[in-house]
């Protein structure tokens, strides 16, 4: 769920982040009477859920649907949506909302369930100290296939070298409509592991070597292999990996088993793991209740209805590989769906990249979508 940076918040952050003067709520403090109003992208979150928190409370929640990263920045820097709760920002983008003075520093005393959060999150690079964010989900960035079509060991063998190999599969392969991360694999695919240059012969260099994959193996380039490899449209797929446990629990064709889903990562160290992360907006009508909002979903149980239902897995550290699988959420041989606490300890990571930066990816992109 990731997305591009906003040059409009940047230029907010020039001199310095305006959250710092923000202060978070006092202690103690009784809930608002609602409604919460939460930004959020479509399905995102269990229905259940939310009516479960509704019940407890006694409130209502209203919801404001975005499609990016981007829009949804943009809209709460210029004031045209106006809520309680960012739902799923971006890591690369809360530096922003800090410095533009969008989010409001969190008061714990309201979140006891933070201590469920894997340690990993405890201190996260895009937000020292977690003072204004709670994290929500995370993933990782690898290849889907269908194991029926290709050996499991071919993939193991290949890494990213097996989307240019796919030419049996053309017209059945698919990168990641990300610039950030189609770009970033072509990168690794040739053992560079800076995803964050902002040299141009390099990025140049893997917009180069994408555009090969369009007379290969006629690629295309989409967010949707959670149902296009399961369905049997997509053979080979660039794709964050909590989208084959959704392909595995709902979107498999009648009698077709979850042994024909496949999923491979690079290792340690090489993987880029990412994650989204709520907070509470610093014009929040609603702070309390949002607050409460933010703990509820850190709530073991809570979490843990609300992955059954949404596939991205909370970052919390109850709900690891193995209990995942153990209660049948997860096929054990999709186990490298679910990020290790080293992978994610040690992952590579996708940082903001300044105006300029980001405008050299996005024309690298368009020229890539343009078909060279």
């Amino acid at each position: 769920m990731l997305g591009a940076g906003v040059p409009l918040l940047q230029a907010c952050g020039d001199s310095g982040s305006k959250s710092a003067n923000k202060k978070a709520i006092a202690d103690g403090l009784e809930p608002e009477a609602g409604p919460l109003k939460i930004v959020n992208y479509a399905d995102y979150v269990n229905p259940d859920v939310i009516a479960d928190f509704e019940n407890l409370y006694g409130v209502d929640v209203e919801f404001t649907t975005i499609n990016t990263d981007t829009e949804v920045m943009s809209k709460i820097a210029s004031g045209a949506i106006k809520v309680d709760v960012q739902h799923s920002m971006a890591n690369y983008s809360i530096g922003n909302l800090i410095s533009g003075g969008l989010l409001q520093p969190l008061n714990k005393s309201y979140l006891p369930n933070f201590a469920n959060v894997i340690s990993s999150f405890n201190d996260p690079w895009y937000d020292p100290g977690a003072k204004y964010s709670v994290p929500y989900t995370f993933f990782g960035t690898g290849l889907a296939y269908r194991a029926d079509r290709i050996d499991p060991a071919t993939v193991e063998e290949q890494g990213w070298d097996a989307l240019w190999n796919a030419t049996d599969f053309a017209g059945q392969v698919t990168v990641l409509d990300d610039p950030r991360e189609a770009l970033a694999m072509a990168m690794m695919r040739r053992g560079l592991f800076d995803v964050n240059t902002v040299d141009p012969e390099v990025i140049n260099q893997a917009l180069a070597d994408l555009t090969e994959l369009i007379d290969l193996v006629n690629v295309k380039y989409n967010i949707e292999a959670y149902h296009d490899i399961p369905e049997g449209t997509t053979t080979l797929a660039q794709t964050w990996s909590a989208d084959m446990i959704l392909a595995a629990a709902g979107y498999l064709p009648e009698g077709v088993d979850a042994e024909v889903l496949g999923f491979w990562h690079p290792p340690a160290g090489e993987y880029v793991v990412s994650n989204d992360s709520m907070g509470v907006l610093a014009d929040a009508e609603n702070p309390v209740l949002a607050h409460l909002y933010l703990n509820y979903l850190l709530d073991n149980d809570v979490a843990e209805k609300n992955f059954s239902w949404v596939g991205y897995l909370p970052a919390l550290t109850k709900l690891n590989a193995d209990y995942l699988i153990g209660a049948g959420y997860v096929p054990e041989h999709l186990r490298g769906c679910v990020p290790t606490d080293e992978e994610v300890a040690e992952a590579l990571i996708f940082k903001p990249l300044g105006v300029e930066g980001e405008a050299l990816y996005e024309e690298a992109w368009s020229q890539f979508i343009a078909g060279g």
